[in-house]
């Protein structure tokens, strides 16, 4: 029974011991992988201009946790038509655990996150380059002997998430995005969906509902829950549906007699499919035309000039071209008047 005693004891004592050195360790650890990581960081355009963090200790034998995360960094890539971005990050605390020893999988979670991606020069947001009161959580799985490949195929599929809106990557994600154009910001519910064994990406529909009266423009309902399937689209739908308001209103301003619906609504349905082609531009812009107070002929006109912007699209056309079109093309409806 002693001996028992003793050798309970003793692995106490190594635990212990083991437990606070593995503190120490990590701590070192972590300076040491920043030190090496930079120069291969910088190589593929991402320099790390800031890094600090409050405590990382070992939770468990096979679970760990950085608390108090900065991190400021630099990315020399070109995006959006801006060639470079700053970027802040932070975290009140990011959890690695090691689990299931058959197939090695890493599980993340990051809580109370915040990103900010701006670019050089300008605090004007024309994406969703801020992300705050975010929680993550994603299992990896961990290929010993491919580490390179494994990181590649992460980040294709978080590339994936965000542009094709899904990823069979088991990913949990909630956050507020902040949405600036034209100064000013709204903030939108961000959220993840699993189905199908696919991980969705979506939007708060009532968010963008009051985003919408925000900034000015007329949503339907059906519209909203069409966008909310699409995040990464939602800036440039967006900035395309304004563009359309502001230069049609501008066109009428100057001549009372210009067809302001007409061009609005060309204007609008070519540059949707020109930048998310037919299929999803004609989604919009139907779900568009179940909003209540337009006439039958008036909404005769919309759907015929919608489609036929869409034919228009296989062409690239300035602004000016496509009102010298509204002006004189035969086949636009200019009038409500003019419906047969």
């Amino acid at each position: 029974m002693k001996t028992l005693a003793k050798t309970i004891l003793f692995l106490l004592v190594v635990f212990v011991i083991g437990y606070f050195s593995a503190n120490y360790v990590l701590r070192k650890l972590a300076v040491n992988a920043i030190a090496t990581l930079q120069p291969r960081l910088e190589q593929k355009g991402i320099v790390i201009e800031n890094f600090d963090y409050a405590h990382v200790r070992m939770n468990s034998y096979n679970s760990c946790a950085v608390t108090g995360v900065d991190l400021g960094f630099h990315l020399n890539k070109k995006m959006y038509g801006k060639e470079s971005f700053n970027a802040d990050f932070s975290a009140r605390s990011i959890t690695f655990r090691f689990a299931d020893f058959n197939e090695p999988s890493f599980f993340f979670t990051f809580k109370d996150f915040s990103l900010f991606i701006h670019a050089d020069g300008t605090e004007d947001q024309k994406t969703f380059g801020k992300l705050e009161n975010g929680y993550m959580k994603t299992r990896i799985p961990l290929y010993l002997k491919t580490p390179v490949e494994s990181a590649k195929i992460i980040l294709a599929e978080m590339k994936k998430l965000f542009n094709q809106n899904h990823t069979p990557m088991d990913l949990e994600l909630e956050a507020d995005a902040l949405l600036g154009i034209d100064g000013k910001e709204i903030k939108v519910g961000l959220f993840t969906q699993r189905q199908d064994n696919l991980t969705y990406l979506r939007l708060n529909e009532q968010d963008i509902l009051k985003a919408a009266d925000e900034f000015d423009l007329e949503l339907a309902e059906k519209e909203a829950q069409i966008i909310s399937e699409h995040p990464g689209k939602v800036p440039a739908m967006i900035k395309i549906t304004r563009d359309a308001k502001k230069l049609s209103e501008l066109e009428k301003s100057k001549n009372p007699r210009f067809p302001e619906d007409a061009y609005r609504h060309i204007y609008w349905s070519y540059h949707l499919t020109r930048t998310f082609g037919p299929e999803l531009s004609k989604e919009i812009t139907d779900a568009h035309e179940t909003l209540p107070g337009n006439t039958k002929k008036e909404r005769s006109m919309d759907y015929h000039n919608n489609e036929v912007a869409r034919k228009f699209a296989d062409e690239t056309l300035s602004a000016e071209e496509i009102k010298d079109r509204v002006l004189n093309a035969p086949e636009i409806i200019r009038s409500p008047r003019d419906v047969r």
